[in-house]
């Protein structure tokens, strides 16, 4: 008979290093799997350097039978989300299990008494502490190696959560691009009719030499675009001015775009060159040569990941998202990228799926989200 499975709170430094690095455990040999940069999910889960902390609570158990660990978990209590979307969620996240039904069931009750100790409705998940952040459980493409951002699971996982009493929230959808299959005829009538809608608005690069001013434009277009999204939490103009300080050497400005009219900013288009194409590489660990590849391979990238795409309401009639693609077409066309991913889309978001699939993209992954009454 084997031993049961037990789970208790990460205590100390060197249960936080095996928390982290568990994911190797079940991933190892996976060729469509990217390691998590371990530098930076270990500041992120640093009460006193994460971002997250700042606002937010959060706590990390292991799941192990005898001495083996065999499961991790972590709880959320984001007050940020809350403020947004006053529907009682906490998060589960940073989930990595064993395929047994006994070891997930465990995991997920320790987190729900968690989240139900402080005051929370509802268990969703899995999230790494917002649905911004690597979410969702995959359903399906799980011969795609995500792009940069986004999560990867094994099969296994949907069972073992739906085992647990968890139903869906919502899907999530990634949509890929690639240039070989783009739509030329679609393409030119799309922007045809996009030209006739929005006269006057002119689309332009992210100014390197201006992140504050860019920020503080990003933050005022995606606060009112993404306020009535589902599960949407805010970016401040010093968060997005802090992530672009951050990843400077990472960005390439042709693919953060503003669509303006008058000088005022009307949508954003936010996307990055697919870092995870290094990553993978380099096992996640910057030293001792890690650093030396990101630097020197940067500029070989060969995906694009878009990830924000708003626009504000008095202009959502003006085909925005579709003057964003003839920059994109442009620089597919002459540069060395070849394929653009859209991730994720929500499931109901009807008008961006639509225009994918009439440039010629599909889909190739779906994630789900999924709630649980507490």
């Amino acid at each position: 008979m084997s031993e049961a499975v037990v789970v208790s709170a990460v205590s100390g430094s060197r249960e936080k290093e095996l928390f982290l690095k568990l994911p190797w455990k079940f991933y190892g040999g996976n060729p469509a799997w990217v390691p998590p940069m371990l530098f930076d999910v270990r500041k992120q889960t640093d009460p006193k350097q994460g971002d997250f902390f700042k606002h937010s609570q959060a706590e990390f158990f292991l799941a192990r039978r005898g001495r083996e660990i065999v499961g991790r978990i972590a709880a959320m209590h984001n007050r940020r989300h809350l403020a947004a979307n006053p529907d009682g969620a906490g998060f589960f996240g940073f989930f990595e299990c064993e395929d047994n039904a006994e070891t997930a069931r465990a995991l997920l009750t320790v987190a729900e008494a968690w989240l139900r100790e402080q005051g929370l409705k509802v268990a969703r998940g899995p999230a790494n502490f917002s649905i911004q952040d690597e979410a969702g459980v995959l359903l399906d493409g799980f011969e795609h190696t995500p792009m940069a951002g986004m999560g990867y699971t094994p099969p296994y996982y949907r069972a073992l959560i739906e085992a647990a009493g968890y139903g869906k929230a919502k899907d999530l959808h990634v949509c890929r691009i690639d240039w070989a299959n783009w739509n030329a005829d679609q393409y030119d009538r799309i922007m045809a009719v996009a030209n006739r809608m929005a006269p006057g608005v002119k689309v332009r690069e992210l100014n390197m030499k201006d992140l504050p001013g860019e920020a503080g434009r990003l933050a005022e277009v995606f606060a009112e675009a993404w306020r009535e999204n589902w599960g949407a939490q805010p970016i401040s103009q010093a968060e997005f001015l802090k992530y672009a300080e951050q990843y400077r050497l990472f960005i390439d400005p042709r693919t953060v775009l503003f669509a303006e009219r008058d000088g005022e900013p009307l949508a954003i288009m936010v996307a990055i060159p697919d870092m995870n194409e290094i990553i993978q590489r380099i096992d996640g660990r910057m030293f001792p040569l890690g650093w030396w590849h990101l630097l020197t391979k940067r500029k070989k990238l060969k995906g694009i990941r878009l990830f924000l795409l708003g626009v504000k309401t008095k202009a959502r009639l003006l085909g925005l998202p579709a003057l964003f693609m003839r920059n994109m077409h442009a620089l597919l066309k002459a540069s060395d990228y070849e394929s653009l991913e859209f991730s994720w889309i929500l499931e109901d978001n009807q008008e961006t799926l639509a225009l994918v699939k009439r440039l010629g993209g599909k889909r190739v992954q779906t994630l789900r989200l999924y709630d649980k009454a507490l």
